[in-house]
């Protein structure tokens, strides 16, 4: 794995997007094939899931850099940019189409730290025909025939309803409940789990909150009426934390358990062991600490806490930056494969052929380094298959030092 050291920094959404690296790219310079390879990356830096991306951001360093250690991508210069969205789509799209219409098309687009955000951002990749690879997981991303150049690097939602029927089913559950919230992730969730969860003959019963709520109390007390065996909550940063404290609220201890957004808040950090009574994580094999953590892991970790966003390993953990940093390694490694081509098209023809059934240390990611490697793309499915094996649920604890899970763990 290596990565770029020249960067694009574009800061507050009323600062304009800033070129910086080796090649001295200006504004208005047309993208070629000898020009800089431009990775153009936007996230909320400044709002409520700012830590969340940061931690993406930090493994997209990591893989630049190490692109670019190795010569850059098809021989060119690896160039990020980033952008502060504020998790608004609105200003994630006029970002990038200002970036278009000022001649420094991208190469790679990194849609977003939402679905919300990457949903707006697809008809214009679509449109302008760039690749585009990112970590954000609602069902609605994964249709090649609408965005045909879009990939993912983290399972989709869908991914993580399995393991939970086996649970249920082993565990004797009849009843489930769902709080999720009201944006197309969550609703992508709720589909997800009632499709599933039906499937297997159980009954199903949900209702959504608004991610600007502060009070999930009544929402709860809904579904704490119809009496559940089960409860699975989602969300994403710190709507997690007053939907917890509503449950904690309510003394209502009902086994919960998280879907794969909500497992990245840090729970024991806000909630006793009394108010956590019940509640399990989903996480993947690859991210937990189990005694032994793989050499290239070790490795990448290490490289991540050298960048400054790399001190959000202990908060958020591995998996953010992995999956971020995926995203330019599966392209380097694409066309390093495909004898140097840089275009949309040779890249998505490599994704399609090539990719080995294989990983560990023989690929420079990391999602694959306890089994096999989750990225066989098709021309049906975009998005990496999981088997229900690879996740576990755990108790809720904290990340070590280098983002490794610890079930359990508190300070």
């Amino acid at each position: 794995m290596t990565r770029p050291a020249s960067k694009l920094l574009a800061g507050a959404l009323a600062l304009p997007l800033v070129l910086a690296g080796c090649g001295g790219q200006q504004l208005g310079e047309e993208s070629t094939s000898d020009g800089p390879f431009r990775v153009f990356f936007t996230a909320d830096m400044t709002g409520p899931t700012a830590t969340l991306s940061r931690a993406l951001l930090s493994g997209m360093k990591v893989a630049v850099d190490d692109a670019n250690a190795a010569g850059g991508i098809g021989g060119r210069e690896v160039v990020l940019i980033e952008n502060n969205d504020q998790n608004d789509p609105t200003s994630a799209v006029s970002a990038l189409q200002e970036l278009i219409n000022s001649g420094e098309k991208p190469d790679l687009v990194y849609p977003g730290g939402s679905s919300a955000v990457s949903l707006s951002l697809l008809p214009i990749t679509t449109r302008e025909e760039i690749l585009s690879l990112g970590g954000t997981v609602a069902s609605q991303l994964n249709d090649p025939e609408a965005f045909p150049y879009h990939f993912g690097t983290a399972e989709l939602t869908d991914a993580y309803v399995p393991p939970f029927v086996q649970i249920a089913e082993e565990q004797g559950f009849e009843k489930i409940a769902m709080i999720f919230s009201n944006n197309p992730t969550g609703q992508a969730a709720e589909a997800a789990y009632r499709k599933e969860i039906t499937a297997a003959g159980l009954e199903f019963v949900s209702v959504g909150y608004q991610p600007e709520a502060l009070d999930m109390t009544a929402q709860l007390e809904q579904l704490r009426s119809q009496n559940p065996d089960a409860l699975i909550f989602e969300g994403y940063g710190t709507p997690v934390q007053y939907l917890m404290r509503s449950r904690a609220g309510m003394r209502w201890d009902i086994p919960s358990f998280s879907n794969q957004t909500s497992s990245t808040y840090p729970f024991v950090e806000d909630f006793s062991e009394e108010q956590l009574r019940g509640v399990q994580v989903i996480q993947s094999n690859w991210t937990v600490n189990e005694g032994e953590t793989p050499a290239e892991m070790v490795e990448f970790i290490e490289k991540v806490k050298a960048v400054p966003e790399g001190d959000t390993l202990p908060q958020t953990g591995v998996r953010l930056p992995a999956v971020s940093a995926a995203t330019v390694q599966l392209t380097a490694w694409a066309v390093e494969q495909n004898g140097g081509k840089t275009d949309t098209a040779s890249i998505i023809e490599t994704f399609y052929n090539d990719l080995p059934e294989e990983g560990g240390d023989a690929t420079p990611w990391l999602t694959d380094s306890k089994g096999p490697n989750s990225y066989q793309y098709s021309e049906d499915n975009h998005f990496p298959f999981s088997p229900p094996e690879i996740f576990l649920y755990i108790d809720p604890g904290m990340y070590d030092d280098g983002g490794m899970y610890v079930p359990g763990k508190r300070s």
